[in-house]
């Protein structure tokens, strides 16, 4: 019989593209933590769009500021979600 049990990974840390050095800086940093660096797989903004949608469903934008660290330091911290790891 085998169980499985939550485990929470700690950090994951995306950095914007082309922040190479500060890619390379946190990994080495962070290489004996559990910590997960990735690069940000985005490449453009979704929503600029130049048409607008024909009916407006929303009452408005819900997107939330981007933290600080994202615009001064081109990362930005995400909690780990839990996985779940065989006993």
């Amino acid at each position: 019989m085998t169980f499985c049990m939550a485990i929470k990974n700690n950090v994951k840390i995306i950095v914007r593209r082309g922040a190479t050095r500060r890619f390379d800086a946190l990994a080495s940093k962070t290489a004996d933590l559990p910590v997960e660096i990735a690069w940000d797989r985005r490449t453009e903004n979704r929503r600029a769009s130049s048409e607008h949608a024909p009916i407006e469903r929303r009452a408005g934008d819900r997107r939330r500021a981007q933290p600080f660290t994202w615009e001064a330091s081109d990362f930005v911290v995400v909690p780990g979600a839990p996985r779940d790891v065989p006993e």
